[in-house]
Formats: structure tokens, C-alpha cells, sequence
């Protein structure tokens, strides 16, 4: 037959070992959630960000289009440049006039 007073010491040392797990797996949680929370703060930050770039990139587009209807603005005014210049090369001013206006 065991011992009571071993028996004892068996069981309170199982409960100390139990206890230590316990406080060691609640340390754990604890920086677990830690790391889940700055892991959603970042999340946040980068949707924050992407949002930021998306309206920059919505704003580059908009500005080359502008950039590109003024490009094409002045390609057809030094066009018609070009024909005037021709045509008074050619001493055809009657279609250089009719391209002045």
C-alpha cells in the first residue's frame, strides 16, 4: 500500500507542473493577441496606404489624359503651321490665308 503522505506529494507536485503549463500557455495567448492586434493595425495601415496609391494613380491617369489632349492640340496646331509654311514657300498665299483663319 502507498503512503498517503507520498500520494500527497505526488499530487501536489502534478498540480504545481499543471499550474506552471497553465500560466506558461495564458503568457502565450497573452503575446498572441498582442501580435494579432499590431498584426490587424498593420493591415489597416496597409489598406489605408493602397487606398492613398489607388487615388494617386487615379489622379496620374486623369493628368495624362489631359497631357495627351494638349499633346495632340499642339501636334495639329504645328500642322497647320507646317501647310502655312508651305504654302508661302510655294508663294500660295491664297491657301496660306485660308489656313491663318
Amino acid at each position: 500500500m502507498v503512503s498517503s503522505k507520498y500520494t500527497k506529494h505526488s499530487e501536489n507536485r502534478e498540480k504545481r507542473r499543471v499550474n506552471r503549463k497553465i500560466k506558461r500557455l495564458k503568457a502565450e495567448m497573452e503575446e498572441i493577441g498582442k501580435q494579432q492586434v499590431s498584426i490587424r493595425q498593420g493591415q489597416k495601415e496597409m489598406r489605408e496606404r493602397f487606398v492613398e496609391i489607388e487615388s494617386a494613380c487615379d489622379q496620374l491617369k486623369k493628368e495624362t489624359e489631359l497631357i495627351s489632349l494638349a499633346s495632340d492640340k499642339v501636334q495639329f496646331r504645328l500642322n497647320i503651321i507646317f501647310k502655312i509654311l508651305k504654302a508661302r514657300e510655294e508663294k500660295d498665299f491664297g491657301k496660306a490665308a485660308d489656313l491663318t483663319f
